[in-house]
């Protein structure tokens, strides 16, 4: 009796066995082929520029330590450019999960659903773009830097670059090279690593000032210029066309071919030679024959300069002739 109890309670066991075996060993497999990963996204992120991976964005947990780092560097593109974001949606990195293989049944994900990266950068104020303007612009000007004010009306914005780039490099050109005053337009670029990433457009003023001669009186038509009718003054020459003048000794003699008012700059189209001969003067008039040259007198007729022909008439035939100016006394008829 006490044997059949005890075979029973054998067989029961032995059933017991039975029936849980399949649970372990499923168990046991389970756990072998699938390896459980969580993936935390972050909410924001900041990054110096770079290729971006899963890692970057995301805090990866696993058990199996050559997976771990499989997932952490899967690319998800390259970070934005400085001063924009980018978002990376839950959906992008089931994306890229599955081109590596993983199997989604094994991901749980954290409550955040999306990344929002930004890219580490430095700021290079309007204010710097414009003194590097300037700075090409007095270079490249003739004038000494005394005789410049460089203006700017529109400053350009501050501009962001890349914080973990290499040396800045800069690089400056005129629209209008030839161009030393008034309204100028400079195009500014700005590279590291011989990657350029800002082109920026930089308009300025080149006002001039320079010491320059003027009247200090009203001045006629046909007026000599002397010593008492000058002076030397500072004066902005930005919008002044002509050729003006520094010094009063280069003006002495000079005749005005126009009235000039007080303090208006003398231009080389104001005033031009006196001539040698006006008219009304008296002048010996030559006249060549073969080898016999007879000279008379006759009285010009208009102003005249050496080797313009003027009129004359002569004064013992009272006739009009046209003659060559020889010197301030001296007309050569033509025939």
């Amino acid at each position: 009796m006490r044997n059949n109890e005890k075979r029973k309670e054998e067989l029961n066991m032995k059933l017991n066995v039975l029936i849980f075996l399949p649970v372990i060993i499923f168990s046991i497999i389970h756990t072998a082929v699938g390896e459980k990963i969580r993936i935390e996204i972050k909410d924001k992120v900041t990054l110096p520029e770079k290729q971006m991976v899963l890692g970057d964005i995301a805090c990866v947990s696993c058990n199996n330590p050559s997976l771990l780092e499989r997932i952490n560097n899967i690319s998800l593109g390259n970070t934005p450019w400085p001063g924009n974001a980018r978002k990376i949606e839950k959906d992008i990195i089931h994306a890229r999960l599955m081109d590596e293989g993983i199997d989604l049944k094994e991901i749980a994900y954290g409550s955040t659903t999306s990344s929002l990266i930004a890219v580490e950068s430095i700021t290079i104020t309007g204010e710097e773009i414009i003194k590097k303007a300037k700075e090409y612009l007095l270079s490249k000007l003739s004038r000494p830097e005394s005789e410049i004010i460089i203006e700017s009306d529109r400053p350009p914005m501050d501009k962001l670059l890349p914080a973990n780039g290499g040396g800045i490099l800069w690089e400056i050109s005129q629209i209008d090279a030839n161009k030393d005053r008034g309204n100028v337009q400079l195009i500014v670029r700005i590279s590291i690593d011989e990657k350029q990433y800002l082109k920026i457009p930089v308009f300025l003023t080149i006002r001039t000032y320079e010491d320059i001669v003027i009247p200090n009186k009203k001045i006629n038509r046909r007026d000599t210029l002397t010593t008492d009718d000058l002076v030397v003054k500072r004066m902005e020459t930005t919008k002044l066309a002509g050729i003006t003048f520094d010094n009063i000794e280069d003006l002495l003699g000079k005749r005005a071919i126009r009235p000039i008012l007080p303090n208006i700059p003398i231009t080389a189209e104001m005033i031009d030679n006196p001539p040698l001969i006006k008219k009304g003067d008296f002048i010996k008039v030559s006249v060549q024959s073969g080898n016999l040259n007879i000279v008379t007198k006759g009285v010009a007729k208009e102003d005249g300069y050496v080797g313009k022909v003027i009129k004359i008439k002569n004064i013992d035939s009272n006739k009009e002739l046209y003659g060559k100016v020889e010197d301030s006394t001296t007309v050569k008829i033509i025939f």
